[in-house]
């Protein structure tokens, strides 16, 4: 308590204190030790950075000081990507081996980076946004500013926002405007901010990122960067880079994410031989991978890899993934093009030990339109394909998106899904034509996220998907456990499984109860009418927050009784909402037909939301909320402002009202 009192009850300093703590063990000495840290009364800060802050600072590593000060060089409302600043970090130099470790230098960088990202986030020194993306609160940024002020500058709308005008500064960003000498971030249109901007006086610049604007004219120039590590050029005007890029020899990271208009990659991009990223992530799908790009044999990260063929089918952009051993990031585009499952299996994804991120891209825009015209040939060719890309045991991350096969890969089935200990998030997206979801996903010990997407072929959904499942163990005898399918899921997505009728579950045991870990599940687009026992029952403790759209079939919302935040967004048949003994907050957007809300004893705030109701839900005077916000039609809003309709009566009890209305033509989300 000593330390939440020193916290002078701020949020974001409690937030961090509760970052740093975690770190430590917990016990009284070290919790005292941090109480009576020498941080909490240091002089020289302006009164308006906080102590806290610093605290938790000063009890960084040199190393995650470093990287900590750098995430305020992304301009204020934008997301710090992992794939962005990880390679920023290590072209700078900030990361550094650990001496205990039997890999070479090379080899743990990324990693190493990958847990001080991960440290930033347990500190609340940067916040998560979704899996991939984070931010910084403008507290911890305007201290990281002010720490990092001599030797960085930050620009924003012709204003300083940070750092200083000293000759030592060694990075700027400017968003819009200005200059520096090791890191130059650009996020703005070049031509009109700086028309005289040239990189030739940057001679020991090290990262260079331009996201947008007109910057095609640079291009000339880049190459007199010959300390350049990171290039970054995202969602530009390039159309191409330059031919003589092998003479960057200090060359890492490139990154052309977005810039459509590049026509191709140069010939001589083989030759540089340090790289470690590339990333193509939505280039023009015409861009073709030189022959002999299996040389950059030192790759981690390739995004947006476009498989083509040669002509005469000799010769398939996949045979140059197969040397890339140390991939640890891979996303793979236009794999309808792959005409035989061998042409996949040259690419070896199985074999490449340290791959943790794997997407796998179909385009079937085409078999969309003409679904029960896909010839079965085909359709097999793809199924195969997809069987040969089984990634390694160690994947951590995998995404699947345009597959137009009928069923999915032997390699999710019972038996060898359990190879795959190490897997925390499936994306299955846009699945046109399989029927069945895989059985073997309930086995997968470390699977936290599964999002399901657009599969309107879907119809039922089995008991197998979510079965709890046996084991033995044979040794001296045999020993048989039941284990609970699940067991770590803490997210579940599911979304567009537009003909998705009956969800067979019935209610298990407390000690084999699937998906017992469930924080927060999301269903929207489907024909579903009820939710089976097995999901909706007293036994399920953990589930928080429960969001249900478009259910065009959906009757009733029942017995989810650890449920404290609800959403139901046009639910055209939902009657009633019952048995939610937690519930908290509950957000109605159009549900014409609701009657009935009860069992909500500690409701505390309701949003309702339809502006084609002309009078108030008759379910409002049976519950007792503090806070209702009502957005309804213009005429229902004038007859209760007004305080004369009797509709008055059913809110009356309620505390504190915010009440507004719609024309008719919005649509409000």
């Amino acid at each position: 308590m000593k330390i939440v009192r020193k916290c002078d009850g701020l949020p974001l300093a409690v937030k961090v204190m509760g970052g740093l703590l975690s770190t430590r063990s917990r016990s009284e000495r070290e919790w005292e030790a941090v109480l009576n840290h020498h941080a909490w009364s240091v002089v020289g800060l302006p009164k308006e950075l906080d102590s806290r802050i610093y605290l938790s600072y000063e009890d960084l590593s040199s190393q995650q000081k470093q990287c900590f000060l750098y995430c305020s060089l992304f301009p204020k409302g934008t997301s710090i990507l992992w794939r962005r600043v990880i390679p920023m970090w290590i072209s700078e130099g900030f990361i550094q081996p650990h001496t205990d470790r039997s890999s070479s230098h090379d080899d743990q960088l990324e990693e190493i980076a990958a847990e001080h990202y991960q440290e930033l986030i347990t500190r609340n020194l940067i916040e998560r946004q979704g899996t991939y993306r984070c931010t910084m609160h403008d507290v911890v940024r305007s201290f990281a500013e002010f720490i990092a002020r001599e030797e960085s500058v930050v620009v924003q709308d012709m204003q300083v926002a940070g750092g200083s005008n000293d000759s030592l500064v060694r990075r700027l960003s400017i968003g819009p405007t200005s200059l520096s000498v090791r890191t130059l971030f650009i996020s703005s249109k070049i031509k009109s901010l700086v028309p005289e901007l040239s990189l030739n006086s940057f001679s020991i610049l090290r990262v260079l990122f331009i996201h947008g604007g007109d910057c095609d004219r640079l291009v000339g120039s880049i190459c007199q960067l010959r300390h350049l590590r990171y290039l970054g050029l995202e969602d530009t005007n390039i159309s191409r880079l330059p031919d003589d890029i092998d003479n960057m020899k200090f060359l890492q990271h490139i990154v052309v994410r977005g810039s459509v208009h590049l026509e191709n990659l140069p010939r001589t991009i083989i030759q540089l031989v340090h790289l470690r990223t590339l990333d193509m992530y939505g280039l023009n799908p015409n861009v073709v991978i030189p022959k002999e790009f299996g040389g950059l044999r030192n790759l981690r990260l390739l995004g947006g890899f476009r498989v083509h063929m040669d002509m005469d089918g000799r010769w398939c952009s996949l045979e140059e993934i197969r040397p890339l051993s140390k991939l640890r990031r891979l996303t793979l585009h236009g794999l309808e093009n792959v005409s035989a499952s061998s042409l996949a299996e040259m690419a070896r994804i199985s074999s490449k030990e340290h791959l943790e991120y794997l997407e796998l891209q179909w385009s079937n825009s085409a078999c969309m339109e003409l679904r029960d015209e896909i010839e079965k040939q085909q359709q097999q060719v793809v199924e195969e394909v997809l069987e040969k890309l089984c990634p390694p045991p160690r994947i951590h991350h995998l995404i699947i998106q345009g597959y137009f096969g009928r069923t999915l890969p032997n390699w999710m089935m019972v038996v060898e899904a359990c190879a795959f200990k190490s897997l925390s998030l499936l994306r299955l997206q846009d699945l046109p034509c399989c029927t069945k979801l895989p059985d073997g996903l309930c086995r997968l010990p470390s699977l936290k996220v599964l999002d399901i997407i657009d599969a309107p072929a879907i119809k039922s959904v089995g008991s197998e998907f979510q079965a709890s499942y046996s084991s033995s163990t044979v040794g001296g005898g045999v020993t048989a456990s039941t284990s609970a399918a699940f067991p770590n899921l803490t997210h579940l997505y599911l979304k567009g499984l537009y003909k998705w009728e009956e969800w067979d579950w019935e209610e298990q045991t407390a000690g084999t109860m699937a998906m017992h870990a469930l924080e927060r599940l999301q269903i929207r687009k489907c024909k579903l009418s009820c939710f089976p026992p097995g999901l909706a029952n007293n036994k399920r403790h953990a589930l928080r927050e429960l969001t249900l759209r478009e259910l065009n079939n959906l009757t009733s919302v029942e017995n989810f009784t650890s449920v404290v935040k609800l959403v139901v967004f046009d639910c055209p048949k939902l009657k009633r909402i019952s048995g939610i003994s937690r519930l908290h907050k509950i957000r109605i957007v159009r549900c014409p037909k609701l009657e009935v809300l009860q069992g909500v004893p500690v409701l505390d705030s309701i949003e309702l939301e339809d502006g084609t109701i002309e009078r108030l839900p008759g379910y409002l005077p049976c519950v007792n909320p503090r806070f209702l916000k009502l957005i309804c039609s213009k005429e229902l809003h004038d007859s209760i402002i007004s305080g004369s309709s009797s509709e008055c009566e059913k809110i009356s009890h309620i505390t504190k009202h915010d009440i507004n209305y719609v024309e008719e033509d919005s649509d409000e989300d």
